[in-house]
């Protein structure tokens, strides 16, 4: 299957000693926001595509160019002084690849990766919250490799001691750890029933803590955030007054009396 997989350079480009910054579906689509957000704010350019028959057969039409379920993207070289890269790298996807296409999926990044000689690999990932009401969710980080951990000291992110992380970002952390290839997660605690805005850009500021010359700026996100919540609680004004009435008191009797 892992034959079946093709990454597709539209545009050769110097990638050497970039960041990579993984965003494929997660809890709240946070890492698809996240992506999504970072190739617009600094304008990155559509330099490939990885394919695969097995994928979501669809096309993802922005600025009017149809591309495929899963791109590339990279952005302009930026001054190296006090960042741990000078160019930015973003692969992203709205449709998770099959279960049984991941491995192989992390295979031929960690292939690619390693061929164009790019430093560092970090998945954004989303987490179910257990506190969805909270404007302050709370982010960790799990790394790879020695080196890579170097990386999350006085970031002010908890690291994660224990637990589980599935999809593209756990094969891509195990198999990083046993080829010694340095991969980052971090991981903010989302809302799993609304694209979480706000996790967004919990997730948005700790990246621009590793990225600073890049000068992410979570603010829009939070409008964003803010500007959903306040639909929903419209939404749900609305639904409750729908719902006012002698047989609406009636079912509530029964359900909580």
């Amino acid at each position: 299957m892992e034959d079946d997989i093709q990454i597709v350079e539209r545009k050769e480009v110097q990638v050497k000693d970039a960041v990579l910054i993984e965003g494929f579906p997660s809890v709240g689509m946070v890492s698809s926001i996240v992506a999504n957000y970072m190739i617009k704010k600094l304008e990155m350019e559509y330099i490939g595509s990885v394919n695969s028959r097995y994928f979501h057969p669809t096309a993802i039409i922005a600025d009017s160019v149809p591309m495929p379920p899963v791109r590339i993207f990279a952005g302009q070289p930026v001054e190296t002084k006090e960042c741990i890269c000078d160019r930015l790298v973003v692969l992203t996807s709205e449709f998770p690849p099959p279960p049984e296409l991941m491995k192989p999926m992390v295979d031929k990044i960690l292939t690619w990766t390693g061929e164009k000689e790019i430093k560092v690999l970090v998945s954004v990932e989303g987490i179910v919250n257990e506190n969805p009401r909270t404007d302050d969710p709370n982010t960790y980080a799990i790394a790879s490799t020695a080196n890579s951990r170097k990386l999350l000291e006085n970031k002010n992110i908890t690291t994660l001691e224990s637990g589980i992380i599935t999809g593209i970002s756990g094969v891509l952390l195990h198999e990083a750890e046993r080829m010694q290839r340095d991969v980052i997660c971090l991981l903010s605690e989302a809302n799993p029933q609304i694209p979480d805005a706000r996790s967004a850009a919990r997730l948005i500021e700790v990246l621009d803590q590793f990225l600073p010359k890049l000068k992410l700026d979570p603010q829009p996100l939070i409008e964003e955030a803010e500007r959903l919540e306040a639909q929903l609680k419209q939404a749900i004004i609305q639904a409750q007054t729908m719902n006012v009435g002698p047989k609406a008191r009636d079912t509530s009797s029964v359900m909580y009396g």
